[in-house]
């Protein structure tokens, strides 16, 4: 699985890099809120991402921002630890209340004991940090199966198809990919290689 996180570049604008990695065969879109004006976002680029992604069939989540998840109606949220540093009444049992049964909801984690708290919530998925070494992430989903913890594991700075290939051998589910897509010559065929990529990792 490839979630795109979308931010706003200096070539394209939001809209136009969501059609690329769409193009692409993206199915997963995470919008970072990195350089965008919410306003903007939510009264703007918001709402024609969200027809883009339904006509299309992709999921469209937020990252680190549950209220605009909200508003747009988009599929989920993820979030950060920042998250819940700087929002200390939330949790995830709280979000997942707000945001009922059907969204999804990925949580960052570098504990892997502290996982199965997030079973109560029915918590989607975990993001590893982007400074995760390989060895750190194999701990990790190593940890994972010790506790008998079935939950997908997203890894994240993820910057180049054979890296993502490595993170699934190592038992991650997906990878999250950013400014290897935002930042490539062609978004389109970046997107179309970590793709393929993944699926000859199967």
């Amino acid at each position: 699985m490839l979630q795109y996180i979308l931010t706003e570049s200096n070539r394209y604008s939001v809209a136009e890099l969501a059609q690329m990695a769409i193009e692409g065969g993206c199915q997963w879109i995470s919008l970072s809120l990195d350089g965008i004006e919410e306003d903007n976002l939510r009264d703007t680029i918001g709402p024609e991402l969200v027809d883009m992604c339904k006509d299309a069939g992709v999921f469209l989540t937020v990252e680190d921002n549950p209220e605009l998840a909200r508003q747009l109606g988009l599929h989920g949220v993820r979030l950060s630890r920042k998250f819940f540093i700087n929002h200390p009444e939330s949790s995830p049992m709280a979000l997942r209340e707000d945001l009922g049964p059907e969204a999804v909801i990925g949580v960052e984690m570098t504990d892997p004991s502290a996982v199965p708290s997030l079973l109560p919530a029915d918590v989607d998925f975990v993001s590893l940090p982007d400074n995760f070494t390989r060895e750190m992430r194999r701990a990790f989903v190593d940890s994972l199966a010790k506790l008998d913890v079935k939950m997908p594991v997203v890894a994240q700075g993820i910057s180049s198809p054979e890296q993502a290939v490595e993170a699934i051998a190592d038992g991650c589910s997906g990878v999250a990919v950013g400014d290897s897509i935002t930042g490539a010559p062609d978004p389109v065929v970046a997107t179309s290689a970590f793709l393929n990529q993944l699926q000859h990792s199967r």
